[in-house]
């Protein structure tokens, strides 16, 4: 005899068989597509933009650094440019690898 369930306890999952399992619909592996594609096309493009902004003069000669000038002393010293050189390696490195560890489900 099953016990009743208390305000506790989490609720119990229907039992089902895997072969009643939904498959994705048609539909739903282009969406899942679409959305690793803009993903990683997103990843690629911040990263290499955060790779490569540091070093240039648009780093150097941004507006919201001459305006401040304590923000452009800490923005110009090496390692702040190297960690957001950083950065964008790492966001490289993760579209890269949700590129090509995807699998269809």
């Amino acid at each position: 005899m099953p016990q009743p369930p208390n305000a506790v306890s989490p609720p119990q999952p229907p039992a089902s068989s895997p072969a009643e399992s939904p498959q994705p619909s048609r539909a739903g592996r282009w969406v899942q597509r679409a959305d690793l594609f803009l993903r990683v096309m997103i990843g690629l493009y911040l990263g290499l933009i955060l790779f490569f902004i540091p070093w240039t003069h648009l780093w150097t000669f941004n507006r919201f650094f001459m305006y401040y000038s304590g923000v452009a002393r800490v923005m110009q010293h090496g390692a702040v440019r190297g960690m957001v050189s950083g950065l964008g390696l790492l966001n490289l490195w993760i579209a890269i690898s949700d590129a090509i560890h995807y699998k269809e489900v």
